[in-house]
């Protein structure tokens, strides 16, 4: 899963939480490895515009990755 192509077949894998115009979130509840550190990540965010605005609640690491068509996939870990 660490391949570039395998991150829409991973959000399969994951828990959807919330979904607006500018993001989707999902929650990994199977841990599953993070493509980038290869540590078990918490949470996804899809960034579904080349410009969006994130909230952090809280402090985390991220770790991101860009898809072929420009979307940014952001793993959190807490």
């Amino acid at each position: 899963m660490g391949e570039i192509d395998g991150l829409d077949e991973m959000k399969s894998y994951l828990t959807p939480r919330q979904e607006t115009e500018m993001t989707a979130t999902y929650q990994n509840t199977t841990a599953i490895a993070c493509p980038v550190c290869e540590e078990s990540f918490d949470n996804l965010v899809v960034c579904k515009r080349d410009e969006t605005s994130l909230s952090l609640e809280k402090v985390m690491s991220l770790c991101t990755v860009t898809n072929d068509d420009g979307r940014l996939f952001l793993f959190t870990h807490e």
